[in-house]
């Protein structure tokens, strides 16, 4: 596990970073909806750890629609003190029993993987001060939500 080393991070910047790469491979494929209010106060995280994490977060969303569909960022302002960056998706989705068993290190709903991406985003936002979760229903989708903190 790297040391985490917090700066003061633009969450808007980091999510442009990260997901406009994807822009181009998916056109045609998926849509990809990326609101971050300006405005929003920085942050104070790993934004190496965070980049991962949202990268780990964001390729199992892909795997989750083979045949296409919407992947959604959003951040907002909590009333915590903390940023709030939900990634969601519109593919298979899982079920309870898939989504108790989510964050255990190997434990995968695909058929390629490792079974650690999700194991690893939760590390990486807990040792930036964060918290994350995961909703998920079959069939319509699965949304992960991280608060992180703010400068």
């Amino acid at each position: 596990m790297p040391e985490p080393r917090p700066v003061e991070t633009d969450l808007g910047e980091l999510v442009t970073e990260v997901v406009e790469p994807y822009r181009s491979g998916l056109a045609g494929r998926v849509a990809i909806e990326a609101h971050v209010p300006a405005g929003l106060p920085p942050l104070r995280i790993d934004r190496m750890l965070i980049g991962r994490a949202l990268t780990n977060v964001i390729e199992n969303a892909l795997h989750a629609m083979p045949g296409g569909g919407t992947l959604t960022i959003e951040a907002a302002l909590a009333p915590d003190r903390k940023a709030q960056l939900r990634v969601s998706d519109t593919g298979i989705g899982m079920d309870a029993d898939a989504l108790a068993k989510i964050f255990e290190p190997y434990f995968s709903t695909k058929a390629i993987g490792t079974g650690l991406g999700l194991t690893i985003a939760k590390r990486n936002v807990e040792a930036s001060g964060g918290t994350i979760s995961v909703a998920s229903e079959r069939g319509r989708g699965t949304s992960v939500t991280m608060a992180l903190p703010l400068a």
